[in-house]
């Protein structure tokens, strides 16, 4: 694959910035997660040194942001005839599917750098748990990287960006509440084994054990096997409709 994911990479980031997409994106994302770091997470009235009421939001907010920045990646290249194109350059299909991956991840490391002069403010003005804050700004970098990937291969399947980008907050906002033990409950397990799977499976217990420090090797797994799932039903739809 060499650095060829590189070429798609460079393309994608600057077509975003190219147009109004990447500032929007970025301008609503400082504004609601400011908005609902103060107003929505009582800022000033918890004990708030690893900047917990920033970090709680955070997947609701990618949920809805996410979809914006993917919506175009796969669905715009069927929707302008382009796709065709582009599987024929003398470029891997999976350099193709990386590259526009690693963009849509970009654009979610600049949103979390707008936020940087919060975490500033809190060294200058407040006590503050400088490692918790690194571990909740690690525990967004997955959980985005992980959206990212799943909603790249939404979009495989749409033929238009409003599509995809409605199927990528309805599908985010299920994976961010929907409690898979109620799931497990109908395979009929032991309820020991039952409980670890449920664990397992839920973004959310992966997600705020990360932004609480619990940095552990099955919670960083959890977010980068799912990544690399992604990634590779990515590669399998879009090889399917090549051939």
């Amino acid at each position: 694959m060499s650095r060829e994911w590189n070429i798609i990479f460079k393309k994608e980031v600057f077509s975003f910035f190219e147009g109004v997409q990447a500032w929007v994106v970025l301008a609503v994302y400082i504004l609601i997660s400011m908005f609902l770091t103060f107003f929505g997470g009582g800022f000033f009235s918890i004990n708030n040194a690893g900047l917990f009421s920033f970090f709680y939001f955070q997947p609701y907010i990618m949920a809805f942001l996410i979809p914006a920045v993917t919506m175009r990646l796969w669905a715009e290249e069927r929707k302008n005839g382009t796709l065709e194109f582009l599987l024929t350059q003398p470029i891997s299909l999976f350099s193709i599917i990386f590259g526009k991956f690693l963009a849509a991840w970009f654009m979610c490391v600049c949103m979390l750098f707008l936020s940087t002069p919060l975490w500033i403010y809190m060294n200058v003005y407040f006590q503050t748990d400088n490692l918790n804050i690194v571990a909740g700004y690690i525990a967004v970098l997955m959980v985005s990287g992980s959206f990212c990937a799943l909603c790249c291969l939404i979009s495989t399947f749409c033929s238009s960006p409003a599509v995809s980008y409605l199927w990528g907050v309805m599908v985010l906002l299920f994976v961010n509440v929907y409690d898979f033990s109620k799931l497990i409950k109908i395979i009929n397990m032991p309820i020991s084994a039952e409980s670890k799977l449920s664990n397992m499976l839920n973004l959310n217990n992966h997600y705020y054990d990360l932004i609480t420090g619990q940095i552990s090797l099955d919670n960083i797994l959890f977010f980068v096997l799912s990544v690399l799932i992604c990634l590779l039903l990515n590669f399998a739809v879009v090889d399917f409709k090549k051939n």
